[in-house]
């Protein structure tokens, strides 16, 4: 099943929680999760999954609660993920999040408490902004960092050190089941408008790459880093 089509680490996840969960009831808290569009085709053809979405870009969730609209599975709410959230998951989610948050200790703390006992947790973080050949974007990287001092945390874009960032999730107590490397920089943006053949030949062919590359060698020509993370 085809539920993201311009990006291979979020097909991926969706993959592998359909087939962890079958056709059992879970819930899902996607932080830093926007207006939940990733849910979408997913909501649809898994009627026993549940979701809230949590997001500071109050713009967002307002734009998600105007799409899911009389939808009663999927929640939205201006939250900061950094902060406790109540509630007890199956699944937490944060793609392409953690390079914008700034306090990745209390990000993954939030994770944990909201996850059941052998819940498991997806830490998605992309270079791509890091990788831009637009200097302005280059510039923002060290202007965000410095309004964050200042307390002004929405623009806040920071590398995330793989080693360092899975030495925090271990700290915090979390397994990590694997880690995966996607988004091949030159196929990302074609496979936007592929056919769903060419989608599932594209998540396949990176899933193969992590097993027969190390992280370090496919980190020099793909964007997307992926943590899978169990709560024991």
């Amino acid at each position: 099943m085809i539920y993201e089509r311009g990006n291979a680490a979020k097909q991926d996840m969706l993959e592998d929680i359909a087939c962890r969960f079958g056709d059992r009831s879970f819930r899902v808290l996607d932080l830093a999760g926007g207006s939940g569009r990733i849910w979408q085709e997913f909501l649809t053809t898994h009627p026993n999954a549940s979701i809230v979405v949590i997001d500071t870009d109050k713009i967002a969730i307002a734009e998600g609660k105007k799409m899911y609209e009389g939808n009663t599975r999927i929640e939205l709410r201006a939250f900061d993920a950094q902060k406790p959230i109540e509630g007890q998951f199956d699944v937490v989610s944060a793609m392409s999040a953690i390079e914008h948050v700034v306090d990745r200790p209390a990000f993954l703390k939030t994770a944990w408490n909201a996850l059941v006992s052998g819940g498991v947790a997806y830490m998605n973080y992309d270079v791509g902004h890091f990788r831009s050949r637009n200097v302005k974007e280059r510039i923002m990287v060290y202007v965000s960092q410095l309004l964050a001092f200042f307390k002004i945390e929405g623009p806040y874009m920071k590398k995330v050190d793989d080693v360092l960032f899975r030495t925090q999730a271990e700290t915090q107590g979390f397994i990590v089941e694997k880690t995966q490397k996607h988004n091949l920089a030159n196929l990302k943006g074609l496979m936007k408008g592929a056919t769903d053949e060419a989608i599932r030949d594209w998540v396949s062919f990176e899933k193969r790459l992590n097993e027969l590359f190390s992280q370090e060698k496919l980190d020099r020509m793909m964007l997307s880093t992926t943590l899978v993370l169990k709560k024991p």
